[in-house]
């Protein structure tokens, strides 16, 4: 039983490791091909800063560990997370909003796509 809880505990963690890197990984490219803007730390720093403090709904996935919600409010969460980190790459980067979209779509596109793939490998085993 221990060793169920450890190993599910690290598959959860190196979920959320590999998700979140591939998001930062993308996000940061997608930024330097669709924005055409220099990747600098000092800006880095800013951008990535302004993206996590703009994921500030993703608290809500806590409520729905307390209480049961359909499925479809993760999706909802996320399209929020997805609208307020636009707008949030909007006013750092000072780009047109279609390329801010499309920067933020991207890099969770992949994020999704990723973590979608290990919960699929891992109902598998």
């Amino acid at each position: 039983m221990k060793t169920s809880i450890v190993s599910t505990f690290q598959e959860i963690l190196v979920d959320v490791f590999v998700g979140n890197f591939m998001f930062i990984c993308v996000f940061l490219l997608s930024m330097r091909l669709l924005l055409n803007t220099s990747i600098q730390i000092s800006r880095c720093r800013g951008i990535l800063l302004a993206v996590l403090v703009s994921s500030h709904f993703k608290i809500f996935l806590i409520a729905t560990m307390v209480w049961e919600f359909p499925f479809s409010v993760i999706f909802i969460i996320d399209l929020f997370v997805l609208s307020s980190n636009t707008v949030a790459l909007k006013v750092i980067s000072e780009s047109a909003m279609n390329r801010c979209i499309a920067a933020c779509f991207c890099a969770h596109a992949v994020k999704l796509l990723v973590t979608q793939i290990s919960t699929q490998r891992s109902l598998r085993f």
